[in-house]
């Protein structure tokens, strides 16, 4: 399944826009150096001059071209060179008069190699990942606002440490994850009562992630399940499914709360081994002990989710305590 046609139109019109821009930067550059010292401006004529002369050579096709287009060019190269010497020797870079791509690869068309370019793909996926997020929180929590006081230095728990231990133990965890981030990378299953911080520091972990520049999609479980089940069978058509599978990091909130049924299993399922096999990570949230899972979901499932970092949330209920 591929990415719907809008978000190819809008990676389009964005590096038509880069296109612009950085045409824009190279005239202002020319302007500047022609101004400041004439000499660049006979160069780049000169260069402009013999590159006509090749062209026009080159489709001309009467007798033996080879010695006058070595000719050519060689004068070429010798004029460039004479033109960086000169930018160098006027305190510029010696390639501040070459064209600007923000792209080397594909020179900002687009396409390499007959194929769309992986920049393009990563502006159509940040597109579709944009309009997925835009009624979710993402902006709304980071480490700095989370609390470690909410949680009971003196409560012991089965665990052979206070809540607070604990939760500063997860609190770390999952600030080193993010700063440390980078692709391929690990997955993480947060498992704990309502409550207890899971979400915010799923959150604070896509928040960073997306700053440094990566597609993020952040979803509750429910929510994101009965999108891929309308798509599914409905006449409208999608890609949730495809971009839940494809994006750089997927956070999964709230797992198990989302109505039984036999197709959410089997899409939770084909997004989870994907995204495995890709080795693009997943951070997941979830009421449900390890136990809980595996019947719910299966083995097959539950045998992906055992190999995750998996913390556990304790303490009292925050929203409860934030209340009062």
């Amino acid at each position: 399944m591929g990415f719907d046609s809008r978000f190819y139109d809008q990676a389009e019109r964005e590096l038509k826009d880069i296109q612009s821009r950085n045409a824009a930067v190279l005239e202002m550059r020319i302007k500047e150096t022609e101004t400041r010292f004439p000499v660049t401006g006979e160069l780049r004529r000169a260069i402009a001059a013999t590159s006509g002369k090749l062209i026009a050579l080159i489709a001309d096709r009467s007798g033996d071209i080879k010695p006058k287009l070595r000719e050519l060019e060689l004068e070429n190269l010798s004029l460039q060179e004479k033109l960086r010497l000169e930018l160098v020797r006027a305190g510029y870079p010696e390639d501040y008069l070459d064209p600007i791509y923000s792209c080397r690869k594909c020179r900002d068309t687009g396409t390499y190699e007959g194929r769309l370019c992986s920049c393009f793909m990563e502006r159509v996926k940040k597109a579709a990942s944009d309009e997925l997020n835009a009624s979710s929180p993402l902006k709304l929590c980071g480490f700095d606002e989370f609390r470690l006081s909410y949680y009971d230095d003196s409560d012991h728990t089965s665990l052979g440490a206070t809540a607070r231990k604990i939760m500063e133990k997860n609190l770390e965890l999952c600030r080193k994850y993010a700063e440390d981030f980078h692709l391929p990378y690990s997955s993480i299953l947060m498992r704990g009562r309502t409550g207890l911080g899971k979400t915010h520091l799923s959150l604070s972990i896509a928040k960073t992630v997306l700053e440094k520049g990566y597609s993020v999609i952040y979803g509750s479980a429910p929510d994101l399940f009965r999108r891929i089940e309308k798509e599914h069978f409905g006449n409208s058509g999608g890609d949730t499914l495809d971009m839940l599978i494809k994006t750089d990091l997927l956070v999964l909130d709230d797992l198990g709360a989302e109505f039984e049924s036999k197709f959410y299993v089997s899409a939770f399922y084909n997004i989870l081994n994907d995204r495995m096999n890709s080795q693009l990570p997943t951070i997941i949230s979830t009421n449900l002990e390890l136990p809980e899972l595996e019947t719910r979901y299966g083995e097959r499932i539950s045998s992906r989710l055992s190999t995750m970092t998996k913390p556990i949330f304790v303490g009292s209920d925050v929203r409860m305590l934030k209340k009062q």
